[in-house]
């Protein structure tokens, strides 16, 4: 496909989400705020942020998260000024 000006492209950024099994979802809030900030900042118009396997990831079978989920999604939403927190 060649490049068209006319594309609608939506950058979403996962590092929140797939980025969390490198770290065995061990992600801390100021790491998530530091992250979310740069992310934002760069124009990143989505961020994913959970567990790595999703909204209630976190368990024996997949890993607890140091975080709790609900936390790190409210501290991704409050710390982001232009963009969206998926």
């Amino acid at each position: 496909m060649a490049y068209s000006a006319d594309l609608d492209i939506r950058v979403t950024d996962t590092s929140l989400r797939d980025g969390s099994h490198h770290k065995r979802h061990q992600f801390t809030a100021t790491e998530v705020r530091d992250i979310v900030t740069a992310l934002d900042g760069a124009g990143v118009p989505v961020i994913e942020v959970t567990h790595g396997d999703g909204l209630g990831g976190s368990s024996f079978n997949y890993g607890f998260s140091k975080t709790p989920e609900q936390e790190l999604v409210t501290i991704a939403a409050q710390t982001a000024k232009q963009a969206k927190i998926a």
